[in-house]
């Protein structure tokens, strides 16, 4: 901001030092002064002093006067040479320092004027020419999204809006829980209960009311589980039927998820599905069985990885990573794996790949890693799990969308939206509609994503 300005000092420090026949510095050791009401900038004397006091040693005379104080005098004197300098309140020798204080006004003019010429970029840094992938959010589709759910999807999208302005090409990643008991209830409530009904509006709403209503029913009879599961072979099998009222029903959830989105203003790069990873995940751990990474205990028991022995501690802390079932379905972890290895495969120059997910995900990404690790991948230790802590209902009752105890956004959004258009309309009346609804708009989205970034 006041480049010109210091420059300027560092000539007249330069000529300084020429007059007195002490050595010219090729560089000058500048530092912030800390805040306390003034902005500015610091160098020290004490190097000219030791110059001075060496060369009148070479020389065969003695300095006489102590280092520190002969670069109090140096400061001093150099600050009575400069006067008043451009851009600055004030100057001050101090303990062999020179203290320059920047002018508030003219900072502050400066700023404003950056600010209005560069816009949406002003304090964006230069491009550091690396890619960073962050994934966030990580809805499950045939799902309501609730206010569990904006936790991640805001700080994904903040840290992902800091990626960017810091100079790096970022990479906005959705892993959408696509398949999994909770889908296939949804699909045994639909194809049974409301065959042929498509959402008109608020479809995570809609989609959410019926995952709340399977439960309950199964619930009312558990007899009825056996539909479920016969449902969940026939998807295995891809039947046709299931299958295409999977994939039109998931393309549902998508278009819900897009709306609120949008309307959070948060975007994304690449959607990642579980059900494109389930067989790649699977053939992943054939590999690590077949390398002794992992053993294999079926049918008895699952294939799981056994990290504390494998890297030779003594103290429990990976423990057991379970990577399979039993009876071969796949876990969250089969998935995961096989995830990490597309991620780099699609973008092999990533140097940071990082995971916005809830604190209780710590130990299971913190084992994905470490076995990435074991198995040899070189960018293992590129991936990063960043935790956040859950978002609770009064009383510390967590949000669950099978009891369709949950608040959800699309209400939640509307609501903000309407206190702070009824505030707006109140205070300012002298705005037009349009005005009057872009205000409360990000009035009532600033009060929705401020509270999630400040805790």
């Amino acid at each position: 901001m006041f480049q010109a300005e210091q420059q300027a000092i560092e000539q007249k420090i330069r000529a300084y030092c020429a007059e007195r026949s002490l050595p010219v510095p090729e560089a000058l050791g500048w530092s912030p002064i800390p805040f306390s009401g003034e902005w500015g900038i610091s160098t020290s004397f004490f190097q000219f002093a030791a110059q001075e006091a060496r060369l009148l040693k070479a020389a065969g005379q003695n300095p006489g006067t102590p280092i520190p104080q002969r670069a109090q005098e140096f400061a001093a004197s150099f600050a009575a040479s400069l006067g008043q300098p451009a851009g600055f309140s004030r100057i001050e020798a101090v303990k062999g320092y020179l203290n320059l204080y920047f002018d508030h006004g003219e900072y502050a003019r400066r700023v404003v004027d950056t600010v209005l010429e560069q816009g949406a970029h002003f304090g964006h840094g230069t491009s550091k020419d690396q890619r960073v992938m962050v994934e966030f959010s990580q809805p499950n589709s045939h799902k309501a999204l609730h206010v569990g759910h904006l936790r991640s999807a805001i700080l994904g999208d903040s840290l992902a809006r800091i990626q960017e302005a810091a100079g790096y090409d970022v990479v906005r990643a959705n892993y959408i829980g696509d398949i999994g008991l909770h889908v296939i209830k949804w699909l045994w409530c639909y194809m049974k209960h409301h065959a042929g009904e498509k959402p008109e509006r608020d479809i995570t709403q809609w989609m959410g009311s019926i995952y709340a209503e399977a439960n309950r029913l199964l619930e009312e009879d558990p007899t009825l589980e056996t539909e479920v599961r016969e449902l969940y072979r026939r998807w295995d099998r891809r039947d046709p039927q299931v299958y295409q009222i999977w994939k039109e029903t998931r393309q549902w959830s998508l278009d819900g998820f897009n709306q609120i989105y949008q309307a959070l203003d948060i975007r994304f790069d690449r959607d990642y599905f579980p059900s494109e990873e389930e067989h790649p995940g699977k053939a992943m751990v054939d590999q690590l069985i077949q390398s002794g990474i992992a053993v294999d205990e079926r049918p008895e028991g699952p294939v799981i990885v056994k990290l504390d022995e494998k890297l030779g501690l003594t103290k429990e802390k990976y423990r057991v990573l379970v990577v399979l079932r039993s009876d071969g379905t796949s876990l969250y972890a089969t998935e995961d794996l096989a995830l990490a290895v597309r991620k780099f495969s699609e973008y092999p120059d990533l140097v940071k790949s990082i995971y916005v997910v809830d604190v209780r995900q710590s130990l299971h990404f913190t084992q994905v890693f470490k076995t990435l690790e074991l198995a040899g991948y070189p960018w293992a230790d590129h991936c990063l799990h960043i935790a956040y802590e859950l978002v609770v209902l009064p009383g510390n009752v967590i949000l669950a969308s099978r009891d369709g105890n949950v608040v959800l956004l699309e209400q939640l959004i509307r609501e903000a939206i309407e206190r702070s258009l009824a505030v707006v309309t109140e205070k300012n009346p002298s705005l037009d509609d349009d005005q009057r609804q872009q205000v409360a708009r990000a009035v009532g989205l600033g009060a929705i994503k401020y509270p999630l970034l400040a805790r």
